[in-house]
């Protein structure tokens, strides 16, 4: 009895059991709730796994379809996929390709054909996975030859280029245009079964020369570069104008269809003019030739264009034994030349003990106008090799080569030996 009281009392003292219990279960929720925290934060709720692998790229090019002209180069680029790439034509007769695609530039230069020729191009990645492109291969356009036709009342419209005035034939050489005056740029062009091509944009550019374009009525605003679109021949047609104080000097004018990207190159030359007439112009003004060892001459060849003046010109040299005149293979003193646009040549010969010299070389026109070039021989800056002993016979230089033309010509140095010399040659009918 004692003892129960006792434990009554102490119960009685402390929490019930039925309350020690329902604290007991509470900690057991606590405790199991950080488990649960950590169940969340390991899977569920859509988190993203950080280990997981980047989806592969889709396979795309660009363009789908692109329109082609024959015989010019264009460009398909893989934009998307897994490389290695392959590419398939479907006609590898108007449309060849390489299969195998360096990269993810696919180069497409179609052949000639006569009319639009559709072709399908199949291109392949590493994954096995296709993209197709459209290609539509035209007939290219021909650039038709550019004409240069300067002004009628020009002192140089009848010096070259059909469509001059003055009733001279056109002599032998590029089309001239005299310095300040203006001249017409005409060019056609046309399809690939030759029929002319209507409303086509067509660019002039300047490649080199002092000359420009003239873009306005009153010529205010000169440009290096000008497009004009064909009329319903197909032709277009340019003006330029030349510098007014300029020496006379070659130039170079360029046409491109803009659709096709074909083009062709017309030279044509500038002759200074002074005072409304064409003065005399001998291009280059002079040549300098020099030899390689000391006290020594090469023997050299130069060619002088003449231009203006009244053709046809006398030509002379001032020392006519050592500087030698020719035209169309022909030597003498004087040399004539028939037309403006046309050349002289002069020629020099091998020397030893040479100090150098300088000729003079005097063009005189139908009308007594004259011009002065010069052609100078110098001496070499080397020192000539030590002659061998009289037993060894030497000859320099041992071997020369050259592109082989009528007026070419070498000289070779004996040394050592005994004289005299006999000289042979394994081909006496070529040299």
């Amino acid at each position: 009895m004692v003892v129960f009281t006792s434990r009554s009392k102490r119960l009685k003292k402390g929490p019930s059991v039925l309350s020690q219990l329902r604290s007991f279960k509470a900690l057991l929720a606590l405790a199991a709730l950080p488990a649960v925290a950590l169940l969340a934060g390991c899977g569920g709720g859509g988190a993203k796994d950080p280990f997981e692998v980047t989806p592969t790229p889709a396979f795309t090019v660009s363009p789908g379809a692109i329109t082609l002209y024959s015989n010019n180069p264009s460009v398909v680029t893989i934009t998307s996929g897994v490389g290695p790439f392959q590419v398939f034509s479907s006609d590898s007769v108007v449309l060849p390709v390489d299969p195998v695609v360096g990269g993810s530039l696919v180069t497409l230069v179609p052949k000639n054909v006569n009319a639009d020729t559709v072709v399908t191009l199949t291109l392949r990645d590493a994954l096995g996975r296709n993209a197709t492109v459209a290609a539509t291969v035209k007939p290219a356009t021909l650039v038709g030859n550019v004409e240069i036709v300067p002004l009628a009342n020009s002192a140089c419209s009848s010096s070259g280029g059909s469509g001059g005035s003055g009733g001279a034939a056109a002599p032998a050489g590029p089309t001239a245009v005299c310095t300040g005056d203006t001249a017409t740029v005409k060019v056609t062009v046309r399809s690939a079964n030759t029929s002319v091509i209507p409303n086509r944009q067509v660019r002039f550019d300047v490649v080199f020369g002092t000359f420009q374009f003239v873009t306005d009525a009153n010529g205010a605003n000169p440009s290096n570069t000008v497009t004009l679109v064909t009329d319903q021949n197909g032709s277009a047609n340019a003006l330029i104008k030349t510098g007014d104080t300029i020496p006379s000097q070659a130039a170079l004018i360029r046409v491109t269809d803009l659709v096709t990207g074909n083009r062709v190159d017309t030279a044509f030359t500038i002759v200074q003019k002074i005072d409304g007439s064409a003065v005399l112009s001998i291009v280059p003004s002079g040549y300098v030739s020099k030899g390689f060892y000391k006290g020594q001459c090469g023997g050299t060849a130069g060619d002088f264009l003449i231009y203006g003046g009244r053709p046809p010109y006398t030509v002379r040299s001032s020392l006519p034994g050592a500087v030698v005149l020719q035209v169309n293979g022909v030597t003498g003193d004087p040399v004539i030349v028939a037309a403006s646009g046309q050349s002289f040549r002069a020629l020099t010969g091998f020397s030893t003990l040479c100090g150098g010299y300088k000729a003079s070389i005097v063009v005189t026109d139908a009308a007594g106008l004259s011009k002065t070039v010069t052609y100078e021989e110098q001496p070499g800056s080397e020192e000539l090799p030590p002659l061998p002993s009289p037993e060894k016979l030497v000859v320099s230089p041992a071997n020369v080569f050259f592109i082989c033309s009528p007026s070419r010509s070498v000289t070779f140095s004996i040394a050592g030996g005994v004289s005299p010399y006999t000289i042979r040659t394994s081909r006496p009918a070529q040299t």
